[in-house]
């Protein structure tokens, strides 16, 4: 697990997720002006993933594996989740999906970061 890389996707998707709600509850939420920042994060979730396999390949185990693999994976399908699911609509409630998606991502990064500590 790369510390500082879930520091800095647990703030990216705090900020975004608080910046998605309120351009989406003022009614200016742009479905195309939030794709770069999804982009980004899932990036980032890419990079962490790999190199939480890397790191079970060689030899480290966290304290909870199936946990922090059930965390691994719910990070990684949680963003495409929601941008799919909020595809067709582009009003408030596609603001809303994408905000909580972003949101609860960063609660998902931050429980694999405290389920990586080895046992």
């Amino acid at each position: 697990m790369i510390e500082t890389l879930a520091f800095a996707t647990t703030v990216v998707c705090v900020a975004g997720g608080l910046a998605v709600l309120s351009t989406g509850l003022a009614g200016r939420y742009r479905r195309e002006k939030a794709l770069p920042a999804l982009a980004v994060v899932e990036l980032a979730l890419v990079v962490q993933a790999i190199a939480d396999v890397t790191g079970l390949l060689t030899g480290d185990r966290p304290a909870e594996l199936g946990t922090h693999l059930a965390y691994l994976a719910t990070s990684l399908v949680l963003l495409p989740a929601a941008t799919a699911w909020s595809a067709n609509e582009q009003g408030r409630w596609a603001a809303v999906v994408i905000a909580v998606a972003f949101l609860a991502l960063a609660v998902v990064v931050i429980r694999a970061q405290t389920t990586w500590r080895p046992a």
